[in-house]
């Protein structure tokens, strides 16, 4: 076990160092945290019709799709696209330890965005508990669909394509979902609009508790809807495909 953590660890070092070399995955993860900035700029006025959860739950959407969900996707497809990920597997690197790299590294800076949107925006520090425990289950969701699409993406370019359809859905029907009740039927059923109902009411002060268990319940089951999708991928597709 202690050996396949050093080697864990090892993949997400080089990870880490080899972002910056990363452009389109580096250019994914500073967007999210460039229009909190923006938005919140030009929409600090309460008259201007765009209050602070709004912006937060743009932005918040946008990192849940773009870092967790692509960033995973195009870091894995990045790997058989330069040919590098079967010289990792023959160096003695395991496929789950190579995927484990992935996902802490994608977890990290997710993670770290999520955190950075919430005071960029400016709210309250008391809501920061439950924010970060509500987009941390959203976001292990979104990483493990990444997941799916990276192993079946065999370079970056298509994962775009295959994954657009899908995670398209994911963002946009929950901000649209208010213009629309057949919109809204399926928002209902969407972790990315569920978290949205969840930080509302924390913001709003109110007590998570028996009239979150709907909200709570989706996300849980899409973590293992992902989870196991993920299982079944990668069993069937594997790594060198």
């Amino acid at each position: 076990m202690g050996y396949s953590i050093r080697k864990v660890r090892a993949m997400l070092k080089k990870e880490v160092k080899s972002m910056p070399k990363n452009k389109n995955v580096l250019f994914i993860c500073l967007l999210p945290l460039l229009f909190a900035m923006m938005y919140t700029n030009l929409f600090s006025d309460p008259n201007l019709g765009m209050g602070k959860m709004d912006i937060l739950f743009m932005c918040l959407s946008m990192n849940l799709v773009l870092v967790s969900s692509f960033m995973i996707a195009m870091l894995i497809a990045e790997e058989k696209e330069k040919n590098t990920l079967r010289t990792l597997i023959l160096s003695g690197v395991e496929p789950m330890e190579f995927l484990l790299g992935k996902i802490l590294v994608t977890f990290i800076f997710s993670e770290f965005t999520n955190i950075a949107i919430f005071f960029i925006i400016g709210l309250d520090a008391k809501y920061l508990g439950l924010y970060a425990l509500f987009t941390t289950l959203v976001m292990l969701c979104m990483i493990g669909l990444g997941a799916v699409i990276g192993l079946i993406s065999p370079n970056q370019m298509s994962t775009g394509v295959i994954g657009m359809p899908i995670l398209i859905v994911l963002f946009m029907v929950p901000i649209f979902a208010m213009i629309s009740e057949t919109l809204m039927k399926i928002a209902k059923f969407l972790p990315t609009y569920n978290i949205k109902v969840l930080l509302d009411r924390v913001v709003q002060g109110q007590t998570i508790g028996m009239d979150s268990l709907y909200e709570v319940g989706v996300i849980l089951a899409w973590i293992l809807i992902s989870a196991v999708a993920f299982i079944i991928t990668f069993k069937k597709v594997g790594l060198d495909r």
